[in-house]
Formats: structure tokens, C-alpha cells, sequence
């Protein structure tokens, strides 16, 4: 007797499945995003708070990290090493942290995400370039001399990124989320602002 196959999607039905998860991780990843935002901006946040305590009890007992034994002893040993790691950062450069962040439009779907971009786009360039470096530099110089600069360049350094409407949607929620208005409060004054905008101007007689 010939096995019975079991049906398989079709490609169709992957193509749907696909295209609604795809839907769902944008959803999520636009809520872990605004959610990160909050918690630098907010220094009620949890992590602020968190941070704020192991700063405290480093001073307190007048040692440079929490031991295992600290950790049971302040009750915060049920919280990982790395959100306790990251609070303390964000406490410590808080100030740092939100002036880079409101400089810039990215945003990012974890704390520890936003921490290791933090440090790159803040890390001292180093003053003596590598050996390496100098020659190719100096190698470039000497060409550059012989033929005029591309005017191509200069834009690149004027660029600035264009934000989507899917960016400027999250910047919105993370704004009515840390002013305390509603998304029906915002909906209705925009409305109002929309329509008062596409009223056309009386004409003079």
C-alpha cells in the first residue's frame, strides 16, 4: 500500500505566511525600538533606577564591581549580569547618552545595542595613524595633487539621512509616550491641523 505524502504549502500560501510575519517582526521590532528610546530618555526607567542602585552600593561598600555575594545581598542577583552591566553605563553617561541619541536618528531594538553604538560613534579617534595608513595617505596626497578633486565628495559630507514614514511614525509614539498623550488625543489634533491646512485661502474680490 503506497504512503499517503503529507500536503505541503503551496507557494502561495509560504508567500502569505512570509508576508505576514515579516508584518508582525516590523510591529515588534518598531515596539522594542520606542521601548529603548523611553528607557534613555525616561530617568524613571528601570534601567535608570537599576543603575542608579549598583552606582550607590559600589560607593557604599566601597568596591569597583558587584560580586555574587553583593548581589544576593541587595536583592539583585536575579537580575542578569548584562542588564545590570548596561544600567550602570546608562546611568553613569546618561547625560552623554541622550544628547548623542536626540543627535541622531537611529534608533535600536536593545539597550545593549544602543550602549555598543553609543561608544563607537563617541570613541576618540586616534591622534597617530598606523604606519600603513601614512603611506597610503601620502600616496593619495601626491596624486590628488596632480589631478583636481572630484566634486563628488563634498556632498557626501553634507548628507543627511532621510527619514522614512515608518521612522517618523516611531519618533511620534516615543514623543506621546513620554508627554502622557494619548494616541486618540494626537489623532484628533492632527485631524483638526490637516484639514485646517487643506482649507483653501477666500480670494479677495
Amino acid at each position: 500500500m503506497a504512503k499517503q505524502t503529507k500536503n505541503f504549502p503551496s507557494q502561495n500560501e509560504l508567500q502569505f505566511i512570509g508576508s505576514n510575519l515579516a508584518k508582525l517582526d516590523a510591529n515588534e521590532t518598531k515596539s522594542l525600538k520606542a521601548k529603548t528610546t523611553k528607557v534613555v530618555f525616561n530617568p524613571d526607567s528601570l534601567d535608570y533606577q537599576i543603575g542608579q542602585l549598583i552606582v550607590n552600593i559600589l560607593k557604599l561598600e566601597n568596591v569597583k564591581f558587584i560580586s555574587k555575594e553583593l548581589a544576593k545581598k541587595y536583592g539583585i542577583n536575579t537580575i542578569t549580569k548584562q542588564r545590570r552591566s548596561d544600567a550602570k553605563i546608562l546611568f553613569e553617561n546618561h547625560e552623554k547618552i541622550v544628547t548623542w541619541l536626540q543627535s541622531t536618528k537611529q534608533r535600536y531594538t536593545s539597550l545593549s545595542a544602543l550602549l555598543k553604538a553609543f561608544y563607537k560613534a563617541t570613541k576618540p579617534k586616534s591622534d597617530k595613524p598606523k604606519a600603513s595608513n601614512e603611506t597610503k595617505s601620502q600616496e593619495t596626497e601626491s596624486e590628488t595633487q596632480k589631478s583636481p578633486k572630484s566634486d563628488t565628495n563634498e556632498p557626501k559630507a553634507q548628507e543627511k539621512k532621510q527619514m522614512t514614514a515608518s521612522d517618523l511614525a516611531l519618533e511620534v509614539l516615543v514623543q506621546l509616550e513620554m508627554h502622557n498623550i494619548s494616541i486618540k488625543d494626537f489623532a484628533r489634533e492632527i485631524n483638526s491641523q490637516y484639514k485646517e491646512l487643506k482649507v483653501p485661502s477666500k480670494k479677495v474680490a
